[in-house]
């Protein structure tokens, strides 16, 4: 142990050197030249593994850090050794730079024996440009990817919207066909003939086609009771007068109400105001959240009550009523056939506003 202690004592000595600026003559131009050179290549050496450092903080995910790492204590090693220089011109001490040196060589030796290795891996690592490449197909992929899912969607959003209208066209041919049985049915329960029981058959069948193009004209959604008044009367050229609130009417009322004004209007021509010179006035009004529809004839004969109900009649009070949930009363007066309709409001009939009137 005193051999050691008496080598490092040795090792460390600077009594019998003299510094590096006794080699330079003490010329001031040459000391400052040294010094200041040193100065600033030890700082630079300090500034860049700093950044180095500061960068693999912030940036945990590079591959390879040990490697950054060692070049950080190589390139500080360097840095110290430069400001030793400086220390150096003016100050013997050859040991502690020794020392330095040795270390600064170790380090810099296990950073060469590590490199070499590590070099294949690095020039396998892609480029910038391939990665730029690889991140365009992957997007080009995606793009692709998300077309198609939309495609899909919209498939199956086509598929869904066929099906429901597949079924709606289903439910309204069914309805369809259900009323032209029940027309046929009464129509030939009371015709006087068989000539009588076609034309009475093919004027309801005509009727029942209004109301269906008059909806059409709408997308089957809804129209208003006025659309429905002048779309079953207009065509008949007789004198009408339509007042009052307009509704909204669900297609299923339209259909059924359309037929019974047809039925009002056919007696009309037939047998009341409308065999003279007369005049239908058709009100609807709302009040206690229900809907009032009156048909009164006016300038025509009086009003008689057949013996035997008909199929209009059979329309009005059980059909009309039945659909809209109300009561339908009949009223053979002198002055003329008043026909009354009430019924609640609901999701089937509307109130509209004077703007949405057709």
């Amino acid at each position: 142990m005193a051999e050691i202690f008496a080598f490092f004592r040795l090792f460390f000595d600077s009594e019998m050197l003299n510094p590096h600026g006794i080699c330079l003559l003490w010329r001031p131009e040459l000391l400052i030249t040294h010094a200041v050179s040193d100065f600033l290549i030890g700082s630079a050496y300090f500034s860049i593994p700093i950044a180095l450092a500061v960068f693999l903080r912030q940036r945990p995910d590079v591959k390879f850090s040990w490697v950054v790492w060692m070049f950080i204590a190589f390139i500080l090693l360097c840095g110290v050794t430069h400001f030793m220089m400086v220390w150096t011109l003016w100050n013997a001490d050859y040991g502690i730079e020794a020392l330095l040196k040795a270390a600064t060589a170790a380090v810099s030796l296990v950073t060469a024996i590590a490199l070499w290795p590590l070099l294949p891996k690095v020039v396998a690592m892609p480029s910038t440009a391939l990665l730029q490449a690889r991140i365009e197909e992957r997007d080009a992929a995606l793009a692709e990817a998300r077309a198609a899912m939309n495609a899909m969607v919209e498939m199956r959003e086509h598929e869904r919207r066929q099906s429901l209208l597949l079924n709606e066209l289903n439910h309204r041919v069914k309805n369809t066909l259900a009323a032209v049985q029940s027309i046929a049915i009464q129509t030939l329960n009371t015709a006087t003939s068989l000539e009588a029981g076609r034309d009475l058959f093919v004027d309801r069948l005509i009727s029942l086609s209004a109301t269906h193009d008059l909806l059409v004209q709408r997308g089957w959604e809804s129209a208003s009771f006025s659309a429905v008044v002048d779309n079953m009367l207009g065509h008949y050229g007789k004198r009408y007068q339509r007042a009052g609130q307009d509704v909204s009417l669900a297609p299923s009322v339209v259909i059924i109400l359309g037929m019974a004004l047809h039925e009002l209007a056919t007696n009309a021509v037939k047998y009341g105001a409308w065999l003279e010179d007369g005049i239908v006035h058709i009100e609807a009004t709302i009040s206690d959240n229900a809907l009032r529809v009156e048909w009164r004839e006016r300038g025509g004969p009086p009003a008689v009550k057949p013996e035997h109900r008909g199929f209009g009649s059979r329309l009005l009070e059980r059909g009309v009523a039945s659909e809209l949930s109300g009561v339908v009363t009949l009223d053979y007066a002198a002055s003329g056939l008043t026909c009354m309709i009430v019924a609640p409001l609901s999701d089937k009939v509307q109130p509209l506003p004077p703007e949405k009137t057709d």
